[in-house]
């Protein structure tokens, strides 16, 4: 009596599933699984070479290296950045006005609860959102997109790693900078 094997299926490995992560890196763990799927389906009668799992195992860590070298290029350049805006700090500059209304929310929130925006209650949002530093920065949203000149008189950190320039209450892009004197 033989068995229905279906070919498609009956290749798929039952012990691997893949993490239940968002992120696309493929982890140490990963990598193993991978590898032992491949040597538990591998063709009895003509097996994968001990050579080929190491050249694998020399690329993931490779890869590894990768990852890590880009990892430290971007705290670098978020460095570089944060410098080269406090660098602006006291002097007269031109760029593009941003929309300020997370900026404004983040300090009004530091300033009244010592802690970023993202981390307030509903009820600290709420009176975070009614202060007149907040509506300022909403009501000069249709401004966004704007060259402003003026001495920036603080610089910030967003929630997104990237310094901004304060010009009086106007925020500023400091990649969108024209003149600096």
């Amino acid at each position: 009596m033989a068995l229905p094997v279906d070919f498609v299926t009956g290749l798929q490995n039952s012990t691997y599933s893949p993490p239940k992560s968002t992120s696309q890196d493929l982890s140490s763990i990963d990598f193993m699984k991978l590898i032992i799927a491949q040597m538990r389906n591998q063709n009895p009668l003509d097996p994968q070479k001990d050579s080929d799992f190491m050249a694998q195992m020399a690329q993931f860590e490779s890869l590894n290296q990768m990852r890590a070298v880009a990892s430290g290029i971007k705290v670098m350049q978020g460095v570089t950045e944060l410098t080269s805006a406090a660098a602006m700090l006291g002097r007269t500059v031109t760029g593009k006005q941003v929309d300020a209304v997370a900026y404004a929310r983040d300090i009004v929130a530091r300033d009244l609860f010592g802690t970023p925006f993202a981390q307030l209650s509903s009820p600290q949002r709420l009176q975070v959102n009614s202060d007149e530093r907040v509506q300022q920065a909403a009501a000069d949203l249709p401004n966004a997109g704007r060259e402003v000149t003026g001495r920036v008189d603080r610089v910030l950190v967003g929630a997104d790693g990237i310094p901004m320039l304060f010009v009086g209450d106007r925020v500023l892009d400091p990649f969108t900078v024209v003149d600096v004197h």
